[in-house]
């Protein structure tokens, strides 16, 4: 089995092949969800029955990182504040990608006396998305 290291795990604004990397980032996660929708019947022999491929599908990213002034996190920064919704990309270490257009639903900028300023967002899908395999 091989192994990853987390700082492959990447978000870029745009596309996977054309896009530019959130350098900034030193964290990533993210969550697919798959609605389910229940057809349970009498027929169904008391077992849950759910309808195959039917149900909401979206995906959702969680980032965090440090702030600077790098061209493509002011870019980003300034989505969060337009509420808009863009074209972005994830990358895996193993080379695949999940390309969607997301709203950032939450941005916060913090930072302490003796540290850096420190952002976290949510990212969530809007539309269709595309993972392909490496």
């Amino acid at each position: 089995m091989t192994n990853y290291k987390g700082q492959a795990f990447t978000l870029k604004l745009g596309t996977w092949s054309g896009g530019s990397e959130v350098g900034d980032c030193t964290t990533h996660g993210l969550s697919v969800n798959n609605e389910q929708v229940d057809i349970t019947n009498k027929s169904s022999n008391f077992f849950r029955t759910l309808l195959e491929g039917a149900g909401v599908k979206s995906a959702e990213i969680q980032i965090s990182g440090i702030v600077s002034n790098n061209t493509y996190f002011e870019t980003f920064q300034g989505y969060a504040f337009a509420n808009s919704i863009n074209a972005m990309a994830l990358g895996w270490a193993d080379g695949d990608t999940l390309e969607a257009s997301f709203a950032i639903s939450n941005f916060s900028i913090t930072g302490e006396h003796n540290g850096a300023q420190t952002f976290s967002a949510t990212l969530h899908s809007s539309g269709t998305y595309t993972f392909t395999g490496a």
